[in-house]
């Protein structure tokens, strides 16, 4: 018995899956890290399913729920990120 060759979506996926984790640690711990891994994450899903991954080892299951969740959270990110002063308008900080 052999093992088939993985396709390249679920090579993607691989790759994906591991800055999911990144993007999950530096949710919860914060910093710069996040805007990069999270865009990283969305991406490499995104890819993964247009390759044709349908599933995944991640809680949220689907490539494609998976990158718009890293999408939307890259999108906040990258704003606080660039101007801080968002977090001002929208009532947290000083």
């Amino acid at each position: 018995m052999t093992a088939s060759e993985p396709t390249q979506g679920e090579k993607l996926e691989k790759i994906a899956f591991q800055f999911c984790k990144i993007a999950t640690v530096a949710f919860l711990c914060g910093r710069f890290t996040l805007p990069i891994a999270s865009t990283l994450a969305a991406g490499l899903y995104l890819a993964a399913h247009i390759q044709g991954k349908r599933d995944t080892r991640c809680i949220l299951r689907y490539p494609l729920l998976i990158g718009a969740f890293w999408g939307v959270v890259a999108t906040i990110a990258w704003a606080i990120t660039i101007n801080p002063s968002v977090l001002r308008f929208i009532g947290i900080g000083n």
